[in-house]
Order: C-alpha cells, then structure tokens, then sequence
C-alpha cells in the first residue's frame, strides 16, 4: 500500500466519494472507491473507512425511521437529497478554496518571474557599466600615449627641419666658398691644386648633404603618415567613446522599464492578495451556508417530530 494521506485526510476523500456516489444514485462499493483513489492500493485499507461511512449513513437513516415513522423509500430518498445538498456545498467550498490556491500560486510565479528578470537585468548592467568604464579607462590612456606620442613626433620633426635647414645653409657657405675659390684660381695658380681638391671635397660634401635631405624627407613623410593614421585612431576611439555613452543611455532606460514592470507586479501581487481575502471570506460564507443548511435539517426534523405529536395526540382523544 502506498498512502501519501493520514487517516483523517483518507477517511474524509472516501467520505466524500461515497456521498457523490450516493447522491447521485449510484452504486457504491469498496471496489468503486478503491478504483477513484489511485494511491490506495490495499482493499482492506478503503473497506475500513467505507464501513465507517456506511454505518453512519445507516445510523442516520434508523434515526429518521425511529423518530419519524417515515418509510424505508422516503428515508432514503431524504437522506439521499440531505447528501446531494451537502455535497454541493461542499463541492463549491472546495473549488472556491482551489480557485484562490491557484490565483495566489500565479501572482506568486509571475512575482518571481519578474525578479528573476529584474536580477538579470541588473546584472547585464553592472556588467555595461564595468564595459563602459574599463573602455573609457582605456580611452583615457590612449588619450594621454597620442598626445605623448604627437609631440614626441612634433619635436622630431621640428629637430628634422632644424636638420635640414642647417644643411640647407652648410650647402650655400659651401658653394659662397666654391666660388670663391674659383676666383682665386684665376688670381692664383698655386691655389688651383689644393682648390680643386676642396672643390673635390666640398661635392663630396653636397653630395651626402643631400642624401641627407632626402633621407630626412623620407622620415617626414613617414612621420606625417604615422601621424594621420594616430589621428584617425583618435577618430575612431572617439566614435567607439559615443556608441558606449549610447549603449549607457539605453541601459538607463531598460533600468527604468524593468523597475516600472517590478512596480506593475507587486501591484498584482497585492491585487492577488486581496482576490485571495475575497475568495477566503467566500469560502467562510459557504461554510456558514453549510451550517445553515444542517440548521434547517434540524428544523424541519423537529417540526415533524412537532406534527406526529400533533397527529398522535389527535389520533388519541378521537380514539
């Protein structure tokens, strides 16, 4: 046997199937109610607490035939409409009770849906707001290296230009000299040879200053070239330093939205609170119905009882 209720909870189910059985006109036995309830598996087990309801229902009805005199037909009829009633009513409690179980199992699902999300949401938040600041930390020092690296490059092209403009400058006292000395060759032959090898000397010279300026024009434009791919790197981090203030601007708004949504489900949490009061006090005044029901039972018993004295008493002094 597997039976997940105690014996209280058992006997009243068995009760209560036996009474819709038998308020509908139907035939009850151990084997009927044993095959509603699927976690009983013992006969023995049900035939206990269907004896119990049996003898009851038994008691009742010689009750109703020792006090009332009724026939065996109308006591069971009665009897059989008593249970009908008693059912109902307790069939409504008993789905009022579940309808409110359930309503409050809802809000409380949707509650914690709703918390759940709100968790994820933060969390996908801390984490944006941890993206943001770690890219504008970033930023900052790609920032400061540009414009270390910038005037790093500004002052070497500044020492390049000084460069060339002192060999610019060397190139002119050179040639002045040159001529010079071609002026003192015609006044002065001894100087031819030691000036034409100054003026061997002095190509030589202009030959590896210009080299020199064409390898330091090489350098400026490579400079230049690093210097317009720095800026564009400059563009670029500023473009990527927008898309995160947009990507914070719209966290903020789905922070908003989801604190609104908390707001709109613990309203309908304390809605479901209430639908729960309502259906409570509902269910009370089935109970009280009930009560009333069993009153009127009682009522009508005695005023019966009342008109068999009457008809006693009567049937007596003709006699």
């Amino acid at each position: 046997m597997s039976v997940s209720l105690s014996g209280n909870q058992l006997q009243d189910k068995v009760t209560q199937i036996c009474n819709d059985l038998y308020a509908k006109g139907q035939k009850v036995s151990v084997r009927i109610v044993l095959s509603m309830l699927p976690d009983v598996s013992s006969t023995s087990t049900v035939h206990k607490y269907y004896k119990a309801w049996k003898d009851e229902l038994e008691a009742n009805q010689k009750s109703l035939l020792e006090k009332m005199g009724f026939s065996e037909e109308f006591t069971r009829v009665f009897m059989s409409e008593i249970t009908r009633h008693a059912t109902e009513a307790e069939r409504r409690y008993r789905e009022i009770a579940e309808d409110a179980k359930e309503q409050s199992l809802l809000a409380i699902d949707d509650l914690e849906r709703a918390e759940d999300r709100l968790y994820k949401q933060t969390a996908l938040l801390e984490q944006r707001e941890k993206q943001i600041k770690e890219v504008e930390a970033e930023l900052a020092q790609a920032d400061k290296s540009q414009q270390a690296i910038t005037q790093e490059l500004r002052q070497q092209i500044e020492n390049l230009t000084e460069q060339l403009n002192e060999s610019t400058a060397s190139n002119e006292r050179l040639r002045t000299e040159l001529a010079k000395n071609e002026l003192l060759l015609e006044s002065n032959k001894e100087l031819v040879v030691s000036t034409k090898t100054q003026n061997s000397e002095l190509n030589d010279q202009i030959k590896q200053l210009n080299g020199e300026v064409v390898e330091l024009s090489k350098t400026i434009t490579r400079l230049e070239s690093a210097q317009e791919s720095k800026q564009e790197l400059i563009e670029e981090l500023k473009a990527s330093k927008l898309s995160v203030q947009e990507q914070n601007q719209q966290l903020d708004r789905d922070l908003r939205d989801t604190q609104q949504e908390r707001s709109t489900l613990q309203a309908s949490l304390s809605d479901a609170k209430a639908s729960l009061s309502t259906n409570t006090q509902r269910l009370e005044q089935a109970q009280s119905e009930v009560v009333e029901l069993k009153t009127n039972v009682k009522q009508y018993l005695e005023t019966i009882r009342h008109y068999e004295g009457l008809l006693s008493k009567a049937s007596n002094e003709a006699g």
